[in-house]
């Protein structure tokens, strides 16, 4: 058995090398306890599961490439997502580097933000 490059780094953050897929199948597995059923996840929406949408947001997957672009939640950036999400979702999960929404606003949106890397580890 050969095994992948370690997700985490000595200092809890994620390994740069880790690459939006194996985090978004970690993720997923994480929230869901299921295996993700996508071959190869390539948007932000990860998908639903029991009523709640998962998104992550991560390593540019918006298309901006700079270090830190398109990984932090803003009112802009939830319009795009929730249209990408059914209708009939609950409640959304949202990992990403920052949020620029307020509590209030968040749970207005029925959305709860997890920061990365201090909201994803090993349960």
């Amino acid at each position: 058995m050969r095994l992948g490059a370690r997700a985490f780094r000595e200092d809890g953050s994620v390994n740069p090398e880790i690459r939006f897929a194996a985090l978004a199948s970690f993720i997923w597995f994480l929230e869901t306890r299921h295996p993700t059923e996508r071959k190869r996840l390539t948007r932000p929406v990860l998908g639903t599961h029991a009523g709640i949408g998962y998104v992550l947001l991560y390593n540019g997957i918006l298309g901006d490439m700079r270090a830190n672009g398109g990984n932090v939640l803003t009112n802009a950036v939830w319009k795009e997502l929730r249209q990408s999400l059914p209708p009939d979702v609950r409640e959304t999960v949202v990992y990403g580097e920052a949020c620029r929404l307020s509590r209030a606003r968040l749970k207005q949106l029925q959305v709860t933000f997890k920061q990365i890397p201090y909201d994803v580890g090993i349960r």
